[in-house]
């Protein structure tokens, strides 16, 4: 397969970190997830899938967001298929679930070594927590992502579906580390605003 021509969109800074990611950034919840959105029952297979991630490069939208969670790890698995018979410069982030069991910053690492292998990259640009949860206190979880950015595993880390209280944390916890927290991934859109009042 011959690679897309890509255009060059605008880009911006992510956060206070050096990289820059499109404007525009593509999820990929529904890729490869039968559970919520019916992969492989609905009617789109992996080449529609593929020809989605040629399409969007041919736009030059460059930032693609995944997790370990989504598909079970089949996201990630086709991310990294598709980037390598398609190989081109883009932003990768994908997410950490702090599972019960999960209870060191150790377990963080070492989920995010799993992803790298589904992604079949050395690292990711952005690594982020998925959700605040319990057991463990917060603090554990964002000293696990000042770790994978020590280790090499990431190049800059931030966290999802945290309030502002939560992420004023998230902030304190890196900055002793002299990590910036690059983001903070919410659900917003016109149904659900709440972002704007927290």
């Amino acid at each position: 397969m011959s690679t897309p021509q890509i255009s060059t969109p605008d880009r911006i800074a992510l956060g206070q970190t050096e990289l820059q990611i499109s404007a525009l950034g593509i999820g990929t919840w529904a890729w490869g997830d039968s559970l919520f959105w019916g992969y492989g029952g609905k009617g789109y297979t992996d080449q529609d899938l593929q020809q989605a991630f040629q399409t969007c490069l041919e736009q030059g939208v460059t930032f693609f967001d995944t997790a370990e969670i989504y598909g079970l790890g089949q996201s990630e698995r086709l991310l990294g298929q598709f980037l390598q018979e398609t190989p081109t410069d883009l932003v990768m982030a994908t997410k950490f679930m702090p599972l019960p069991w999960r209870l060191s910053a150790k377990s963080l690492t070492e989920a995010l070594r799993e992803s790298l292998k589904r992604l079949d990259m050395a690292r990711v640009d952005l690594y982020q927590i998925h959700w605040p949860s319990p057991p463990m206190a917060l603090e554990v979880w964002v000293n696990g992502l000042a770790d994978a950015v020590d280790q090499g595993l990431t190049r800059t880390v931030g966290v999802s579906n945290y309030s502002a209280s939560q992420m004023r944390r998230a902030h304190a916890t890196l900055q002793k580390r002299e990590i910036p927290l690059a983001s903070n991934q919410v659900r917003y859109n016109l149904l659900q605003r709440d972002p704007e009042y927290n």
